[in-house]
């Protein structure tokens, strides 16, 4: 990695949009009433994703039209009200094509003793006509919370570890220890599972729209198709949608046998779920989406092999066996998993040098050593297996006694790795949810 690193330019990390240059400018005072609010980012502007309010120092807050293009994507105006005096706040906020949001807001002072405007024509996208003719709201806004990071961060943890059970269960059924979902505590995490993944996808597309609509999370129920509006709010709805149907497929087969929930629909619903989540993360908001979101849905398939893997293996397939053909698992999951390591790596590299062209980065930005953490955490988590795997392989028990404490040992070490696995996940969700300059 640090070879593929040394090819590439001394270049910053990706970062999502920032706003560039504002005029009117922070801390500016006018003499003479503005009639629009340009705003120019480092990045192109999605126009329906982008929308600001005006605050007067009275705490009135009004709702700013719907903005324009100016003179490139980059730039975005937007028609002010043609009576400002005194202290105003302006509050931008768009939401990223990963459904992050970026808000901001612009502080000036409008000084005249008598209120004039000066016209300002827009770009063509109005039609020619002028920014003063642009009918103003006139209602009042509420100031509406945004839903705090540390739930988003919440709600992506306990996504992640739900995902984990069902895609570890998934590939112990197929690859390990066929008819596991026959032990009712596996059927049961598995409608767990899934449930809770249908719960963190619902809250999370309200959560979206709330953002980008000012709906508010619980209204947000009234106006789910509105989610269509936006490639992130459509694959919001999608990850909700898959997960649900996902779940009443379960349901349905609970006395049914395993087959049914490996069978080819059922698997494309975890597809679907898979490439979502990706469209919603940094695989396609940052460099390179095209390769970011495939390499995103492998990634994320591949953990959940390996670390949701060995999760099923210690709560539900050593306690199904006798010492001897927990042993005999263990060989398989490990001959299996190497495959999906193989592959996290793979993906985590290409995804790594995606958002980062140097080394320099890693040490020096925010995203960097958030993202140098989890790789030390799974270059950890990476060499523990392999101590693991090498020791208890190693000549092999001879008696039930000793494979007894070989398979103790095995639970201990594995739960170690776990451990550490979980942590792996905390740091991505905190990743995945942050937006970092």
């Amino acid at each position: 990695m640090a070879l593929s690193f040394a090819g590439f330019g001394a270049q910053p990390a990706s970062a999502h949009n920032a706003l560039a240059t504002s005029i009117p400018a922070a801390g500016a005072v006018l003499t003479e009433v503005p009639t629009s609010w340009a705003l120019t980012f480092t990045k192109d502007v999605p126009l329906d994703s982008a929308s600001a309010e005006l605050v007067a120092a009275s705490g009135v807050r009004t709702a700013l039209p719907a903005p324009t293009y100016g003179v490139s994507k980059k730039e975005i105006l937007f028609a002010l009200p043609p009576d400002l005096n005194g202290a105003m706040t302006g509050r931008w906020r768009l939401v990223g094509a990963d459904g992050h949001v970026i808000t901001e807001r612009v502080s000036f002072t409008v000084s005249v003793a008598g209120v004039t405007t000066t016209t300002v024509v827009a770009g063509p996208e109005t039609g020619g006509a002028e920014v003063s003719d642009v009918v103003m709201p006139t209602e009042v806004l509420t100031d509406n919370a945004v839903t705090s990071e540390p739930v988003r961060w919440g709600l992506r943890a306990f996504g992640y570890a739900a995902l984990l059970l069902v895609g570890g269960l998934l590939f112990t059924e197929l690859f390990v220890a066929q008819g596991v979902f026959s032990a009712s505590r596996a059927r049961e995490t598995l409608l767990a599972s899934s449930a809770m993944l249908t719960a963190v996808s619902l809250a999370q597309t309200l959560i979206f729209l709330d953002d980008s609509r000012d709906f508010g999370v619980a209204s947000s129920v009234f106006h789910m198709l509105e989610a269509f509006d936006t490639t992130a709010g459509s694959m919001y709805f999608v990850r909700f949608l898959s997960a649900a149907v996902l779940l009443a497929g379960i349901v349905r087969a609970k006395h049914a046998t395993s087959p049914v929930l490996i069978a080819p629909p059922m698997m494309a619903l975890g597809v679907m779920y898979l490439v979502s989540l990706a469209y919603t993360s940094h695989s396609r908001s940052m460099a390179w989406p095209v390769l970011g979101v495939p390499a995103g849905v492998i990634h994320t398939a591949a953990t959940a092999a390996w670390l949701g893997g060995l999760m099923i293996f210690v709560l539900f397939v050593i306690p199904l066996l006798q010492p001897a053909e927990s042993f005999d698992a263990f060989r398989r999951f490990g001959d299996m998993a190497k495959y999906a390591v193989i592959a996290m790596v793979a993906t985590g590299v290409i995804q790594t040098l995606r958002l980062h062209g140097n080394l320099l980065t890693l040490f020096t930005q925010n995203h960097g050593r958030w993202l140098l953490l989890k790789l030390v955490l799974v270059a950890l988590m990476l060499k523990i297996g392999d101590i693991n795997r090498r020791r208890l392989l190693r000549k092999m028990p001879d008696n039930d006694e000793a494979f007894a404490g070989r398979v103790a040992l095995l639970r201990r070490a594995s739960i170690t790795e776990i451990v550490n696995g979980g942590l792996v996940m905390l740091v991505t969700a905190f990743l995945v949810t942050s937006s970092f300059d």
